[in-house]
C-alpha cells in the first residue's frame, strides 16, 4: 500500500518514501487478549482493553493490564530527565533502544506510556526504504500535541522517531532510521521528534526487510516489549 494509507506523515516524507507493496494481514504471531473493539494502533484481532475516562500511569514494574484504546490522552507520567531502556522482540531478532525525556518529554512520555501499557505488542511493523515504521494505521485514541522536530534539523541513522500527522500531532507510532535515505526524508518533512537511538538490533531490522521482501502478503510483527528505567 502506499504509505500514505500506513502512516499520517507530512507529504514531503510520503513523496519521498514513495509507494510499497500492498500487506496481508497474517494469522497472529502471538497469543494476545482482545476484545471486540479494534484498536487503531494494532490490527483487529490483538486488541487489549479500552480505558474509558481519564487515563492512568500505567505501572512500572510490568504488571499493567494490555489495554490499547484510550478516550482521554495520558497525563505526563515520566521524569523530565529520564531515560529508558527499550526492547521490541521481533521475527527478526531483537530491536534495543534508549529513550531520553531531555529530547522530547511530551514524545517519550507519550511511547513510554503506551509501551508500559503493551500497546506495541502486535503492532505490525512496516520496513520502507531507509526507516523502519511500528504502529498500525490509526491512533490510540487520542492525539498528543506540542513535541518539537531536532533543533539542528537532522535525523542521524538509528535515530528512533514519535512520527506526527499532516497537523503536527503524534499519535502513536515509531519509526527507526536505518540509513540516510530515511534521514533525507525525515529531514525533507521537518516535523517530527526524535526520541531516542537504537543501541543494538540495526541487522534485526534487516532480517526483517529481507522477510517482508521475500514473503511479501505477510505482516510482520513486534511480538514482546520491555521497558526499564535507566535513570
Amino acid at each position: 500500500m502506499a504509505l500514505m494509507l500506513v502512516l499520517p506523515m507530512a507529504a514531503g516524507l510520503v513523496t519521498a518514501f514513495g509507494n510499497a507493496d500492498t500487506l496481508t494481514v497474517d494469522a497472529p504471531v502471538v497469543d494476545l487478549p482482545t476484545t471486540t473493539q479494534p484498536a487503531g494502533l494494532v490490527d483487529p484481532g490483538f486488541e487489549g482493553a479500552i480505558v474509558i475516562g481519564p487515563t492512568p500511569c500505567p505501572a512500572t514494574d510490568g504488571t499493567e493490564r494490555r489495554a490499547t484504546e484510550f478516550s482521554e490522552p495520558p497525563p505526563i507520567c515520566i521524569g523530565a530527565s529520564e531515560t529508558f531502556d527499550i526492547e521490541f522482540v521481533t521475527l527478526g531478532g531483537p530491536i534495543q533502544f534508549t529513550v531520553d525525556a531531555t529530547l522530547s518529554l511530551e514524545g517519550t512520555n507519550l511511547f513510554v506510556t503506551l509501551a508500559r501499557f503493551g500497546v506495541y505488542e502486535g503492532a505490525p511493523i512496516y520496513p520502507f526504504p531507509g526507516v523502519v515504521a511500528m504502529g498500525g494505521l490509526g491512533d490510540a485514541g487520542f492525539r498528543v500535541t506540542g513535541a518539537e522536530p531536532p533543533a539542528d534539523g537532522r535525523y542521524p541513522v538509528g535515530s528512533v522517531v514519535m512520527l506526527t500527522d499532516t497537523e503536527g500531532a503524534m499519535e502513536g507510532q515509531v519509526m527507526i532510521v536505518t540509513d540516510e535515505t530515511g534521514a533525507a526524508a525525515l529531514e525533507l518533512a521537518g516535523q517530527d521528534p526524535i526520541i531516542g537511538s537504537v543501541t543494538a538490533g540495526l541487522e534485526s531490522i534487516e532480517i526483517l526487510r529481507g522477510l517482508q521482501a521475500a514473503n511479501e502478503q505477510t505482516t510482520y510483527r513486534v511480538q514482546a516489549t520491555a521497558v526499564s528505567t535507566t535513570s
